[in-house]
């Protein structure tokens, strides 16, 4: 008897140092459902089975279904099967908070459209704050019209304060197929079929609208933009049959970033006139993709956005001369360059790239970085080089006392990759977008 008294002891003593261990568990109800949100959505729902402390947690925390789909490997870990989706919606009695089914997701599946207008039609996503969703890139050749938007995404309306819409077409005419989002902030467009009437009509049912992403093919090669509250605008559209090649920011009071990550042509309008002659005080952020590296369009866009303070530039060639000493002399004493952060992609040290890297570095008085991305796949360049490259830009005479001029070896290359991230559009609680 008192060995199994004994027995019972150590069990006891064993429950209560796995009770000491498991801390976590002893954090208010609140803050575990917050972490229980974070988790993916199948490590989500599999906490149910740590302890009974918390199995009833994921069940009330704020839903989060966000299917993180590799398209290289649509079958892959996270592979969270319709019928999974289902049940995880008839089970869960919280509120709902994102619900995001990513490119490939349906078209890897064989799932018709009508799946995704199912799902939203489920209880336990009433009150949606975050909806993304893609049906799936159109092929470049094929004009049949792409399915609407799912009819259940009107229910959100009052809720919605992130949308990205993906692989769906709108109606033309002036009322964007019905939508109003009175609480939307950010919005992404990825592989749509618009008119310009369409999507006139999307940015005025979205009164208070902060951050707008147009991405892929949009079906239109010119769009122009009109909204009262923008803060940041980014584009990124290099395929489909119809290609984007032009941006026309039309009527933008609030806007303080533009992010092009395509070469193609932003275009400043005012009153109905196209003009680079409209001037943005409140852009601070300039994002460009130059072809071939242009200090001209460059100092007309400083022109237009005057208390512009991060540049970020990629470039593929070496461009023009850039012969600015005689062409500039009178503007330099008159152009006041705020400039303070400086990046620029693709550098090759050519007679172009130096002379453009060298007009800041003589005239930009409140520069305090320049980061000169080098577009080589080797090795790190010799000192000697890096020595030459000093002398040619002629350091030891810059405008600015507190610059710091680098210089990073194959960033160039990764950048292809690793420069354009949605984020840098829609996040708006930092003031650089590429840190």
């Amino acid at each position: 008897m008192a060995m199994v008294s004994g027995a019972k002891r150590r069990r006891e003593l064993e429950e209560e140092q796995e009770e000491d261990e498991d801390r976590i568990s002893r954090l208010p109800d609140g803050i575990l459902g917050d972490i229980v949100t974070l988790l993916p959505t199948n490590d989500g729902a599999r906490t149910q089975v740590l302890s009974s402390r918390w199995r009833h947690i994921w069940r009330f925390a704020p839903l989060n279904i966000d299917l993180d789909i590799n398209p290289d490997y649509p079958l892959g870990a996270n592979n969270v099967t319709e019928s999974v989706i289902s049940r995880i919606l008839s089970a869960h009695q919280g509120p709902s908070r994102r619900f995001s089914i990513p490119e490939h997701y349906l078209y890897y599946r064989g799932l018709p459209v009508t799946s995704l207008d199912g799902w939203l039609e489920s209880p336990a996503l009433d009150r949606l704050q975050e909806l993304e969703f893609h049906y799936g890139r159109p092929h470049s050749s094929n004009l049949a019209p792409l399915p609407p938007p799912p009819a259940s995404v009107h229910r959100f309306s009052s809720t919605l304060r992130a949308v990205s819409f993906g692989g769906c077409g709108f109606t033309d005419g002036n009322n964007a197929s019905g939508l109003h989002f009175p609480v939307l902030k950010q919005l992404s467009l990825a592989d749509v079929r618009f008119s310009e009437s369409s999507l006139r009509a999307l940015l005025s049912a979205s009164p208070v609208l902060q951050s707008l992403l147009l991405k892929g093919s949009i079906g239109l090669s010119r769009v122009q933009i009109a909204s009262p509250t923008l803060r940041s605008i980014g584009v990124r559209s290099n395929h489909g049959r119809v290609i984007l090649r032009q941006v026309i920011i039309e009527d933008a009071p609030c806007l303080e970033r533009l992010l092009c990550f395509d070469y193609l042509g932003i275009t400043i309008s005012g009153s109905g006139l196209v003009s680079l002659k409209m001037v943005m005080h409140s852009v601070k952020v300039l994002s460009l993709s130059e072809e071939r590296l242009s200090l001209d369009v460059v100092i007309g866009y400083m022109k237009c956005f005057p208390y512009m303070e991060r540049l970020y530039i990629q470039t593929k060639m070496a461009g023009e001369k850039n012969v600015w000493c005689c062409k500039y002399r009178n503007l330099i004493g008159t152009l006041d360059i705020r400039l303070k952060k400086i990046v620029l992609a693709g550098y090759r040290g050519n007679t172009s790239h130096v002379n453009f890297a060298k007009f800041f570095v003589l005239n930009a008085r409140m520069l305090e970085s320049m980061r000169l991305e080098l577009c080589i796949a080797k090795p790190s360049p010799s000192n000697a080089w890096i020595d030459k490259q000093y002398r040619l830009l002629q350091t030891k005479n810059k405008a600015s006392r507190d610059m710091q001029l680098d210089f990073a070896s194959d960033y160039g290359l990764r950048l292809t990759n690793s420069f354009f991230r949605p984020e840098q559009v829609h996040d708006l609680s930092t003031a650089d977008p590429f840190p």
